[in-house]
């Protein structure tokens, strides 16, 4: 590796995140490091899944929630909101359910629970006794059931920014979760690593709004 300063930068880096989280932020991240860096060649894996620690799995890694091992170096890298939300085809069709009661009247969409393993994901703990009608391991195909009147969407509020999609019960309902960037202990003085960890710190920083919008 050559120093972080240098237009030289070099090797390979390899970043996991959830689906997203890495595609709305991850990636613009990554971009302006490559930019700035054409040698250096990034790699970036999305799912939403819990954390494997495979010694070649990653470098860095954004995960939701509070990953514990010896063998990481943890920052909290910033806490995000998700929300109800539908379109106006539905809401037309079905109409709006003022109180989290009347959710129990609406189809869900949301993530596949036995296939999610992230356990600050799990439905029950936001809304108890709720089963999504619509699942799916990715948060894009939710986003487009959501706008396809499919029914109301648990989603990011990130990912919601350029759609005509409507936030329900923001008052009674608003789940905030934190996002964690994880280094493996051994990656950590590595140059390219420590450009890509200065990237995404900038990423979050500059676009707070739309991870936690008022």
């Amino acid at each position: 590796m050559a120093g972080q300063d240098s237009p030289s930068l070099h090797g390979t880096v390899r970043v996991t995140a959830p689906d997203g989280f890495g595609t709305a932020f991850a990636t613009p991240a990554l971009v302006r490091v490559r930019r700035r860096h054409p040698r250096l060649q990034v790699e970036l894996i999305t799912a939403t899944r819990q954390l494997a620690l495979r010694p070649s799995g990653f470098d860095l890694a954004l995960v939701i929630g509070t990953p514990s091992s010896s063998r990481l170096v943890t920052e909290h890298l910033t806490d995000y909101t998700l929300g109800l939300y539908a379109c106006d085809d539905y809401l037309t069709r079905y109409g709006r359910p003022e109180t989290a009661a009347e959710l129990r009247e609406h189809p869900l969409i949301f993530y596949i629970e036995s296939m999610l393993q992230v356990g600050d994901l799990d439905i029950d703990r936001h809304l108890p006794g709720m089963t999504p009608a619509f699942s799916s391991t990715n948060v894009f195909a939710q986003l487009e059931a959501t706008q396809q009147g499919a029914g109301i969407g648990v989603l990011p509020a990130f990912l919601t920014q350029r759609t005509q999609l409507r936030r329900l019960l923001a008052d009674e309902i608003d789940i905030r979760l934190p996002i964690t960037l994880a280094v493996r202990r051994e990656a950590v003085t590595h140059p390219a690593v420590r450009a890509v960890w200065t990237a995404l710190r900038h990423e979050v920083a500059e676009r707070a709004a739309e991870l936690l919008p008022e």
